[in-house]
């Protein structure tokens, strides 16, 4: 389990927001998002409050810090079962992540998105220290129809076309 406060967060904080688009049925036999209630209300965690380097290498180390917090809270976890096109909306600092699939055949296709509020900054807490931010800028949504964003620069239209009906989105 993980909070996205450490993956990326905001500045002033309280600016993000994570939604999971379930792209099919999702249920425990192929994996369904596993969240703890009540856990975004704990304090956002950095790398350096729990004891930790900075950087992806001691990650591993955090999600452990993470167990430790959940049993010694003794949080209760739930499962986000839900169907093709249903979307889960979390605040940042939700403890959560993808439960095993229990059937390995099975696949759990989704579509994440981590949305960003007007007036913040976008920053990557595990490469940050206090005093040595580490600020990325994410890729704006267009506001208008003759703005297109960046990535979508370089598709074709038919082969957007061809993806959406392939995940059954005519």
């Amino acid at each position: 389990a993980h909070s996205d406060t450490i993956h990326f967060n905001s500045m002033p904080g309280g600016f993000m927001a994570g939604v999971w688009v379930a792209l099919e049925d999702i249920d425990e036999d192929n994996g369904a998002l596993v969240y703890y209630p009540g856990s975004h209300k704990l304090p956002e965690y950095s790398m350096q409050d729990l004891g930790l380097g900075i950087g992806y290498e001691y990650y591993k180390d955090y999600e452990q810090c993470i167990q430790k917090l959940i049993a010694d809270h003794n949080l209760q976890a739930e499962y986000g079962t839900i169907r093709k096109g249903e979307a889960l909306i979390w605040h940042a600092n939700l403890l959560h992540g993808g439960a095993p699939r229990k059937d390995p055949s099975k696949s759990r296709h989704s579509q994440v998105t981590h949305y960003f509020f007007e007036g913040c900054r976008f920053y990557t807490p595990m490469l940050s220290s206090e005093g040595d931010i580490h600020y990325r800028d994410p890729i704006w949504i267009p506001q208008s129809a003759d703005q297109v964003p960046r990535v979508l620069n370089k598709l074709s239209p038919s082969l957007i076309r061809r993806v959406l009906g392939k995940l059954g989105f005519n």
